[in-house]
């Protein structure tokens, strides 16, 4: 295993990833390093999404229970973006890790056995969500993967 960072240009930014880490965290760090910037608002993205999600249901399914339970998904992860805001990164991001996995195990079935745009759509972002939450659960926990810095290229 090399300890020499890995780079890459972006543009007139250059992206450099830890070189003394695993594989699994190099590949992380990019993701770690993107979260700790943008949060909290991926948290109150997927909120909305679950409201709209939750409006879709109701309104175009007829279906309440699908309706509640995205409502109640929207909350949640509204709460984990709070969290975030607050300072409580450990609790914010396990919360939107466990609403993630919640998310996708609930929408994941049906997204399979019918391929519906809204449940397909549901299952792709707890999917991507519950990898991005995971990531910065751990690092919260271990402080890896090291974050990769964005620096000037010059």
């Amino acid at each position: 295993m090399s300890n020499k960072p890995v780079t890459a240009a972006i543009g007139d930014k250059k992206l450099e990833i830890p070189g003394d880490q695993p594989a699994s965290a190099k590949a992380a760090a990019p993701l770690a390093a993107l979260s700790s910037e943008i949060d909290p608002w991926p948290h109150y993205t997927m909120s909305a999404a679950s409201a709209g999600g939750a409006w879709w249901a109701y309104s175009r399914m007829n279906n309440p229970r699908a309706a509640a339970i995205a409502g109640g998904f929207s909350v949640l992860y509204l709460f984990a973006g709070r969290l975030l805001v607050q300072g409580n990164d450990r609790l914010g991001y396990d919360l939107g890790t466990v609403t993630s996995l919640a998310l996708l195990a609930s929408a994941g079935p049906a997204a399979w056995t019918t391929g519906e745009a809204y449940v397909t759509t549901m299952a792709t972002m707890g999917g991507v969500s519950s990898i991005a939450n995971f990531v910065k659960s751990y690092q919260q926990r271990t402080g890896k993967p090291m974050e990769s810095e964005v620096k000037n290229r010059h």
